[in-house]
């Protein structure tokens, strides 16, 4: 199940990785956090009403810092997702199901996605970034990934630009989507140098093999070019910056095969290789 702001999508699947339903439901943005809660749970019954094999775990990809232990939601000043806040998935769908429950943000997912089966699947040290309605970025170094104490690693569209102006904020302020539309020359862009900086830094502290950009915003062919030239002068080492081979559902890819593995491991089986999620 991958949650973000607009739409819950949702996937089931057999052992043998086989697609029994997938499906996407619309967020009504005027829904409190019980409607939330209803919905999410009728959308997970629904999904269960004519299969007589018993749910063997679940996966959730939520779209906002996570504590992966724990369940709960870390609330960030400045978050568009306030909905979500209090709601433990972890707590809420293992009591109801009773079954073992992963959880992880939706970005994370991506980057083990991409380490899985996209352009980072050699790679043992690399940076996925999110370029979206948010920005979020998911750090994997010596083939583990990084989340951090509370599960904060790598949540650069939380970097403050200026007083009560983040990253993803200031994207939005200074209109980046509307240039990128216009075919406006990025390398004068004022988000587009503050976000080449951010990624010269982090090359800097981290030192990754790769930086793999996906989301949306990558799409449009002079934005990954742009980021690029402005970031290799910043550059103390060679870094590669690619663009990601992942679909846009590449959370939902990642908490699918981070179900798979649990749900093998309640049988004790590994997860085979080509699948394995570590």
């Amino acid at each position: 199940m991958a949650i973000d702001v607009k739409q819950i999508q949702l996937r089931l699947t057999n052992l043998a990785m086989g697609v029994i339903r997938d499906q996407s439901f619309t967020i009504d943005p005027g829904w409190d956090k019980q409607d939330f809660i209803k919905a999410i749970i009728q959308i997970a019954e629904l999904s269960l009403n004519d299969q007589q094999a018993p749910l063997l775990a679940i996966g959730v990809s939520v779209a906002t810092p996570v504590n992966t232990t724990t369940g709960e939601i870390i609330a960030l000043p400045f978050s568009q997702f306030t909905v979500i806040h209090e709601i433990n998935f972890k707590h809420l769908l293992h009591s109801h199901f009773q079954c073992p429950v992963t959880i992880d943000n939706d970005v994370n997912w991506a980057t083990l996605a991409e380490k899985a089966n996209g352009i980072a699947r050699h790679e043992s040290d690399f940076v996925f970034i999110y370029f979206g309605e948010g920005i979020g970025g998911g750090v994997y170094f010596d083939n583990h990934l990084i989340r951090g104490a509370a599960g904060m690693a790598g949540e650069l569209g939380h970097i403050m630009i200026e007083e009560g102006v983040n990253l993803q904020d200031y994207v939005h302020k200074h209109k980046l989507q509307e240039a990128l539309e216009a075919g406006d020359d990025l390398t004068t862009h004022p988000a587009l140098i503050i976000i080449s900086r951010i990624i010269a830094s982090m090359a800097t502290i981290m030192n990754p093999n790769m930086f793999v950009l996906g989301g949306p915003l990558t799409k449009y062919p002079t934005f990954i070019p742009a980021i690029i030239a402005l970031t290799r002068p910043q550059l103390f080492t060679p870094t590669l910056i690619v663009a990601s081979e992942a679909p846009n559902f590449a959370p939902l890819n990642g908490v699918e095969a981070g179900t798979y593995d649990l749900a093998l491991a309640e049988f004790g089986l590994p997860a085979p290789d080509d699948v394995a999620i570590k």
